[in-house]
C-alpha cells in the first residue's frame, strides 16, 4: 500500500487555507495484531468473556500505537519540530487502533509512511443527517387501528416477534443523546455518555437529548408502545447504549471516541445517522475493524441530499448504508430526499461503489421524542422523515436476526438482508443507486439466516 493511498483525499480541502507549518488534528489508523477467538455476539452470559478479550486486544494495540507515535515524533523532530513537538493523544482506552495526532503539510506524508500506519484522516466536522418534522393525521388513525407503525407493518415485524424481540442484543446509538425517561423507552437505555468536542467522556444523569433526533431513533430501534397501544420499536427487548456525539462542535474524533465506547460496552450493532463534511473513503478502515476484528455490525444512513449524492461514512465501499422508502397510495417508493450514487475509482480494488445497500421505511415514521410544548399541549411523539429514520429500522431488524442466530457473524446478517431484499425492477438491476438491493424483507432474511 503506497504512502499516498493512506492519506485521505479530504486533506486537500482540510489543509487548503493553511501554511506549511500550521498544525491541524488528524486521526491515524494503525495496524494491530489480531486476537484469536474473540467470541461472536451472543447472550449476556458471553458478554464478560467478550469484554475480557477486548481488554487483551487493547494491550496489543497500545504497544503498536506507542511505537507509531514515537517514530512519528522522531521524524517530526528531523523536520524541525523540536521546540514545540507535535501533539498526540489516544482515543478512549485503546479499543480502536486509532489515535489523534497533529499534522502539518510537511509532516503528513511522513506520518503516513510510518510502519504500521494504515490510514490518516483529517479530524473534520461531523453533522447530523437532519430529518424533517411532518404531520400525518390520517396515518396516525390507521396506525392506531393496526396497533403498530406502518414501517413495522410493512416489514412484517410481528412475525419475527413470534421467535424473538431482540433480547440481550446490545445496540449502540451514536446521535444527539436520548430522553431515557420516556415511557416508551422504559428500562431500555442501559448506559449513556456525552462525548464533548474535545473527545472527553462525560457521565450525565439523567440521560438527555440535545434535540429530538436521538430519542426518535432509539424509539424506532427498541421502543415499546404508546398510550394508544401503537408499537413503535422493531426490537423492543434490545438493550440501548447511547452516546451523545452530536452535541456541540462535533468532529471525527468525537465519533471515534463514541465508537470506542460502544466497543467497550459490548455493542453488537452501532447505529449512525450522521455524516462528514468531506468524502472520506478511508473510513472503510474503521468499518473493517468493527466488522472483522470485533464482530460489530455498523448501520449507517446514506443521507438526505437527494439522488446523485451520498454522505460519508455511508458511501464507504464496505458500509452497510440505508436509504428511505415512503408509503404511496397502494404501494411504496423511494423517498425523493433519499440519497444514492455510483462512485467510480479507476485503478482501485473497489473501483465501483453503488450506494445505498438497501432501503427501509424512512418517511412518515412515528416515534418518541422528549416532551415538547406546542400550541395545543405537550407532545411526546412525532412523525419524522429521513434516512435517519430508515437506519434504525435496519438496526432493529439486525438485532432480531442476531437474537435468533447468536453465532452468525455480521457479514452473514448483511448478506441475507441484501440477498432477500425486494427490488421492484427485479434482481437483475441489483444493486442500483436508488433502491440499492431493494427493500429489506426481514421474514425472508430470517429464513435464510437460520438455514445457513
Amino acid at each position: 500500500m503506497s504512502t499516498e493511498s493512506k492519506i485521505s483525499p479530504a486533506f486537500e480541502q482540510f489543509l487548503a487555507d493553511t501554511n506549511e507549518d500550521d498544525k491541524r488534528d488528524a486521526i491515524v489508523v494503525y495496524q494491530a495484531p489480531p486476537i484469536e477467538g474473540l467470541p461472536l455476539r451472543g447472550r449476556l452470559r458471553e458478554l464478560k468473556r467478550r469484554l475480557d478479550e477486548v481488554k487483551e486486544q487493547v494491550q496489543l494495540q497500545k504497544a503498536v500505537e506507542q511505537k507509531v507515535i514515537a517514530n512519528y515524533q522522531e521524524a517530526s523532530r528531523d523536520l524541525g519540530y523540536t521546540k514545540q513537538p507535535l501533539k498526540t493523544s489516544s482515543i478512549g482506552t485503546g479499543t480502536l487502533p486509532v489515535a489523534t495526532v497533529e499534522v502539518t503539510r510537511k509532516t503528513l506524508k511522513t506520518l503516513a509512511a510510518q510502519p504500521g500506519v494504515v490510514a490518516v484522516l483529517p479530524n473534520q466536522k461531523i453533522h447530523l443527517i437532519r430529518p424533517q418534522k411532518v404531520e400525518y393525521s390520517a396515518l396516525i388513525e390507521q396506525e392506531k387501528q393496526d396497533n403498530l407503525t406502518w414501517g413495522l407493518k410493512q416489514l412484517e415485524i410481528p412475525q419475527l416477534w413470534q421467535k424473538t424481540k431482540g433480547q440481550d442484543i446490545n445496540v449502540a446509538v451514536l446521535d444527539t443523546g436520548v430522553y431515557a425517561a420516556h415511557s416508551a423507552l422504559s428500562d431500555r437505555v442501559k448506559d449513556f455518555i456525552v462525548i464533548d468536542p474535545l473527545g472527553r467522556r462525560i457521565k450525565s444523569e439523567p440521560a438527555f437529548d440535545c434535540g429530538q433526533h436521538g430519542t426518535h431513533v432509539c424509539g424506532t430501534i427498541a421502543g415499546g408502545q404508546t398510550a394508544e397501544g401503537i408499537s413503535i420499536g422493531v426490537a423492543p427487548q434490545a438493550n440501548l447504549f447511547v452516546a451523545g456525539v452530536l452535541i456541540g462542535d462535533a468532529s471525527l474524533r468525537t465519533l471515534m471516541e463514541g465508537i470506542a465506547w460502544a466497543i467497550e460496552k459490548g455493542a453488537d450493532i452501532i447505529n449512525m445517522s450522521l455524516g462528514l463534511n468531506y468524502y472520506e473513503p478511508l473510513f472503510a478502515e474503521v468499518l473493517e475493524i468493527l466488522l472483522n476484528q470485533y464482530g460489530i455490525l455498523p448501520v449507517v444512513a446514506i443521507g438526505n441530499e437527494n439522488h446523485g449524492n451520498s454522505s460519508s461514512p455511508g458511501n464507504a465501499y464496505n458500509a452497510f448504508s440505508v436509504g428511505a422508502v415512503e408509503k404511496s397510495e397502494n404501494n411504496f417508493e423511494v423517498s425523493f430526499f433519499s440519497s444514492g450514487a455510483s462512485l467510480v475509482f479507476p485503478g482501485q480494488p473497489n473501483h465501483l461503489v453503488t450506494k445505498p445497500d438497501i432501503v427501509a421505511p424512512g418517511s412518515q415514521i412515528y416515534s418518541c421524542i422528549p416532551p415538547t410544548k406546542g400550541p395545543d399541549g405537550t407532545y411526546e411523539y412525532n412523525f419524522m422523515d429521513g434516512t435517519s429514520m430508515a437506519t434504525p429500522h435496519v438496526a432493529g431488524v439486525a438485532a432480531l436476526l442476531m437474537a435468533a442466530n447468536p453465532t452468525a457473524p455480521p457479514t452473514d446478517i448483511i448478506r441475507v438482508l441484501k440477498e432477500t431484499a425486494y427490488h421492484p425492477n427485479g434482481s437483475a438491476l441489483r444493486p442500483c443507486n436508488r433502491w440499492g438491493n431493494g427493500l429489506i424483507q426481514p421474514v425472508e432474511a430470517l429464513k435464510a439466516l437460520t438455514s445457513i
